[in-house]
């Protein structure tokens, strides 16, 4: 059980917590916070993200998001172009219900979730990671991130 637990979850700040990845599979070396979401509950659609609270929304790879097609809500365009790590995309964004699995322990938490999800043109490949975003996901949550044990925290606002 990780160390936090018992302070977070009795002072009702946190309701579950998981480990989290330091590296993105794939996606070079570099250090990130990468955990599992999973739509409607559904497991077998279970994805890895990057969390950046630099992200406006909470970004899908595109062939995700045709699986997960079923699982989104209020889907609009947004009519402007969002840049990804550099690259111009165009697309749309929708709703889903997110479940944070509580693989450490405590409960699952269950929320609405914004991503964007890229329209790809001819000449255009997707080979980024999923993000978790500040505005799409991270402002309707409390989180916090314990590095010594890999474990964050998360928890209804």
């Amino acid at each position: 059980m990780p160390k936090f637990d018992r302070l977070l979850f009795d002072n009702g700040f946190a309701v579950g917590s998981t480990i989290y990845e330091d590296h993105y599979p794939g996606y070079g070396s570099q250090n990130h916070i990468v955990i599992t979401l999973t739509p409607s509950q559904d497991e077998s659609l279970s994805i890895r993200a990057i969390v950046d609270t630099g992200a406006k929304w909470c970004i899908i790879d595109p062939v995700i998001a045709e699986d997960w097609e079923k699982h989104f809500f209020n889907i609009y365009d947004p009519h402007e172009i969002v840049k990804i790590r550099g690259n111009e995309f165009k697309g749309i964004i929708a709703h889903a219900n997110i479940a944070l699995n509580a693989a450490s322990s405590g409960n699952d938490l269950v929320l609405t979730a914004r991503f964007f999800i890229p329209h790809l043109e001819s000449h255009q490949i997707y080979a980024m990671p999923n993000f978790i975003g500040l505005d799409g996901m991270l402002n309707y949550m409390r989180f916090a991130i314990d590095p010594s044990e890999n474990v964050i925290y998360f928890g209804k606002r």
